[in-house]
């Protein structure tokens, strides 16, 4: 295997603890309840303390990539999502567990737009887009492994190993990273940059925690008002001084003037809201109204990893080839299909054999659906940047995926709790009453949470004109 070969299996190493991460940790709150005598939103902490640094260091650190050399960047991150890992593993009190947890938030967002901008170096003459496909797919088998490592380690140990699994993943990407990744130096980094790439990180933090609170605090209070209001103000105004300034703090101004790339970034985050939007109605779906075991709910869910696996590559592959928005827009719209038919399944069906194949269909579709759209859309944002402001663009295009992701998650539980409230049911006078097994409300929320995530999918499949990647590419210029 060449050195080339090697730093790409260094940097999946390293974004497959990022993802893996996500899928784990919720899955473990009923442990953190039951050792640390804590309610369900303090334990919900521990993932959102980690979504909420994510958030707020992506950007700056996709700066500090562009600035200084983004192989020690790296390695720096590499540790400190171990250092972040020992501390939540080792955590005597919640908020040690917490803090650790955001400790390693730090190190996936200082790690994720350099892993992008890698891979945009190291495949510079050809296989970007094959690259992306499998990092993409990387992804898909992180996602998918977390919670199958977690239900192991609960059987055989207890919580905190699924933190500690963490470090000897990380101590293996930073061999194989100081070994084989070669270094890659910027050119220094303006104070005002700092401040302003940090604000506008803080900025986005206080928005997604705003979104986060409304969620688990269960509503609207001065608190998450405040936060929404204070992050979307300072976000508003560094906007405008960096357009009206010409400051290029943030992107270069060739960047900002390239419609290609903000509307990627914008249908990047579409499918981000519909992804993550995606769960919530679809656990609803499979555990009440079609009542499935654990068996059957497993073979549902690693279906759509599989798939998502097995098309990413394949359609990294083509967006070298063939115009990126065409694949883009048969992504989305197989998954708007996919998503469609999982309302109706939910609507004429109430579990069974055949209701479970149809199931089973259309999380292939789902995940075949979000295979074709990942790596396109990211190989057709780093295109459109020069080497100089990689970082940044890989930063930005995740981090727009990032704050509709929350926005997403937000949405859709009020959307569902609404209709469930709303939803008339004979003999039921409750909520549990109406969320038991078979229950035709669940369907009924479902549906509408699914047509209001096929909108957003079909909205970003119809801004994925095709004649759009033909335009000037403005940020190479």
């Amino acid at each position: 295997m060449n050195q080339r070969k090697m730093a790409f299996f260094g940097l999946c190493v390293g974004f497959f603890i990022a993802m893996m991460d996500i899928t784990t940790v919720p899955l473990i709150y009923t442990s953190l309840i039951a050792e640390f005598k804590v309610t369900p939103v303090m334990a919900a902490w521990v993932n959102n303390s980690y979504l909420i640094t994510y958030a707020g260091f992506l950007l700056l650190g996709g700066r500090l990539g562009d600035a200084y050399n983004r192989k020690n960047l790296i390695v720096s991150a590499l540790i400190i999502l171990s250092i972040g890992a020992l501390v939540s593993g080792c955590g005597q009190t919640l908020m040690q567990v917490i803090v650790g947890r955001a400790l390693m938030g730090v190190g996936a967002a200082l790690l994720t737009p350099q892993s992008m901008a890698y891979i945009s170096i190291l495949f510079a003459q050809g296989g970007r887009g094959t690259a992306l496909g499998i990092w993409g797919a990387v992804a898909g088998i992180a996602t998918a492994t977390g919670p199958v490592v977690t239900q192991f380690f609960l059987q055989v140990a207890d919580w905190r190993w699924i933190m500690w699994i963490n470090i000897p993943i990380a101590l293996l990407g930073l061999v194989i990273i100081t070994m084989y990744l070669p270094a890659a130096p910027g050119k220094g980094l303006k104070g005002r940059e700092f401040l302003i790439n940090g604000a506008f990180g803080f900025s986005l933090a206080a928005i997604i925690l705003g979104l986060q609170l409304i969620h688990g605090a269960g509503g609207i209070n001065p608190i998450t008002v405040l936060l929404l209001v204070l992050g979307s103000v300072i976000v508003v105004w560094l906007l405008r001084y960096e357009l009206r300034h010409r400051a290029e703090c943030i992107l270069p101004v060739k960047i900002w003037q390239d419609r290609v790339f903000l509307r990627t970034c914008l249908v990047s985050g579409l499918l981000g809201f519909g992804v993550t939007a995606f769960y919530l109605p679809l656990a609803f779906l499979i555990e009440i109204r079609m009542n499935f075991g654990p068996f059957a709910i497993s073979m549902i869910m690693i279906t759509i990893a599989l798939a998502n696996a097995l098309t990413g590559p394949i359609a990294g592959h083509f967006s070298d080839k063939i115009v990126p928005e065409v694949i883009i827009r048969y992504g989305l719209s197989t998954f708007a299909l996919a998503v469609l038919l999982l309302g109706g399944i939910g609507i004429f069906a109430t579990g069974g054999s055949i209701a479970f194949i149809a199931m089973i269909i259309a999380m292939a579709l789902a995940g075949a659906g979000a295979g074709l759209a990942f790596a396109p859309l990211a190989n057709l944002a780093l295109s459109r940047a020069v080497p100089t402001a990689i970082g940044r663009a890989a930063a930005f295009f995740n981090g727009s995926r990032q704050l509709m992701s929350a926005l997403g998650s937000v949405i859709v539980a009020v959307l569902f709790d609404y209709v469930v409230n709303q939803s008339p049911l004979e003999g039921a006078s409750s909520i549990s009453e109406k969320l038991q097994p078979y229950s035709p409300v669940v369907a009924s929320a479902a549906l509408v949470c699914f047509l209001l995530i096929a909108l957003c999918l079909v909205t970003g499949a119809w801004l994925s004109h095709s004649h759009s990647s033909n335009d000037k590419n403005i940020s190479q210029s």
